[in-house]
């Protein structure tokens, strides 16, 4: 229904309906269709792909996609240069494969630039928050299980916090039945949190709910009478989130987790403690590049004393912290291209707050990337496909509002 009323407000091509249509697949039903986000960017990957061949559009040079081609090519390269250089294999191979994702960008965002409405698009994610409220409310209280969707827990309450905030971006411009849609969009969104129990997840929420204010301040549109009011709101929604019985029980499992930590290390955040000391204790031995993506579990096995731990853990193919992960695997130059990957798109999107044309997608780079960045602190951001997915199609379907002479300046 949101799509088919944005969908008469905005008159477009052929071409272009269908390259949104596909792309607002990715929103709205990554959350609740296995794979439908892939495939959707598998066929508009290979669809830019063509459309750069068929206009002889090199991604590299032209001015308004350089900074995703050389950004999302640099993470990837680091990833590539990190398995050369400890003994690739097969396997290794294979795990590159979560960041081919960085390799198509370059194109995807030409074919956004060129055909992507980005009003469609605010539609999406609103409906993606809806349904992913939906489907939690579902699986907590009638299938008795920790909210997921068709993904697992952390993944899903990532996006589905991002989704939330989306949708508020541009509540204090919005007017009557729109102002309403943002609310209930957003609300639903942050049961899909709440129900989903990621303690990980939560800490963010007060995070990314000061940075939405600041950026409805910067754009200075919003009187003060209305911002105070949107912080009490706030203020008043996070209080009572942290006051419920699934959080409260969640953070008191958490304490008593860490207090147990010397007698029994076997629990969840026990887990967490020992695969982060086991990072640290690895990183020194391979600095500058790593061990490559593809050995987690043999430092886990190699840098763990205990025979049982080192058994028990190493199924797990990460050490539940991107910042400590990619040092482990991708050394110093990953971390360095990590969060150059987290910052420059920001300090390229700030300077367009000011515009009010552009101020939702501005907001919404910064707000992705600043979810990450927390989400990275007890678990993977990029580790997974479906959280690259959603972070590639953000990014470069929000490049189209960048300056051409901005970008060749930066660059």
């Amino acid at each position: 229904m949101l799509l088919c009323k944005a969908m008469k407000e905005n008159q477009m091509s052929k071409s272009a309906l269908i390259v949104t249509l596909l792309s607002c697949i990715i929103p709205a039903f990554i959350l609740i269709i296995p794979a439908s986000a892939e495939i959707a960017l598998i066929i508009l990957a290979l669809w830019s792909l063509f459309y750069c061949v068929q206009n002889n559009i090199n991604p590299f040079s032209y001015a308004s996609s350089q900074f995703i081609a050389y950004l999302c090519l640099g993470y990837f390269m680091v990833a590539l240069i990190s398995i050369l250089a400890s003994e690739p294999s097969l396997y290794a191979f294979k795990r590159l494969g979560t960041n081919i994702h960085f390799l198509l960008a370059p194109w995807l965002a030409v074919l956004f630039i060129k055909e992507l409405n980005l009003n469609l698009l605010r539609y999406a994610i609103k409906l993606g928050a809806c349904l992913a409220g939906v489907v939690a409310l579902i699986q907590y209280f009638y299938l008795n299980q920790r909210a997921h969707g068709c993904l697992n827990e952390l993944p899903f309450s990532n996006i589905s916090l991002l989704l939330s905030f989306f949708s508020l971006i541009n509540i204090h411009q919005e007017k009557g039945r729109e102002k309403y849609i943002s609310l209930f969009s957003f609300t639903l969104g942050f049961m899909a949190v709440i129900f989903s129990l990621s303690r990980g997840t939560w800490i963010a929420v007060p995070i990314l709910f000061i940075i939405i204010v600041l950026l409805w301040y910067k754009q200075r549109s919003i009187t003060i009478k209305a911002l105070s009011v949107f912080t009490i709101i706030g203020i008043c929604l996070i209080t009572i989130s942290a006051f419920s019985p699934q959080v409260q029980s969640r953070f008191n499992s958490m304490l008593k987790d860490i207090n147990t930590y010397e007698v029994n290390t076997f629990t969840p955040v026990g887990i967490r403690i020992t695969l982060w000391k086991t990072a640290i204790k690895a990183i020194p031995e391979h600095p500058f590049l790593g061990f490559g993506l593809h050995n987690v579990q043999q430092v886990t096995y190699d840098y763990i004393d205990d025979p049982i731990l080192k058994e028990s853990l190493q199924i797990f193919g990460h050490f539940h912290n991107e910042y400590l992960n990619t040092l482990v695997t991708k050394g110093v130059l990953g971390l360095l291209m990590l969060l150059t990957l987290l910052i420059i798109p920001c300090t390229l999107f700030y300077p367009l707050l000011s515009n009010p044309n552009n101020f939702y997608t501005a907001s919404l780079i910064i707000l992705l990337c600043a979810g990450y960045a927390m989400s990275g602190l007890t678990n993977l951001a990029f580790g997974h496909g479906i959280m690259n997915s959603f972070f590639i199609f953000m990014l470069t379907a929000s490049s189209q509002i960048l300056p051409t002479q901005r970008i060749s300046q930066t660059l």
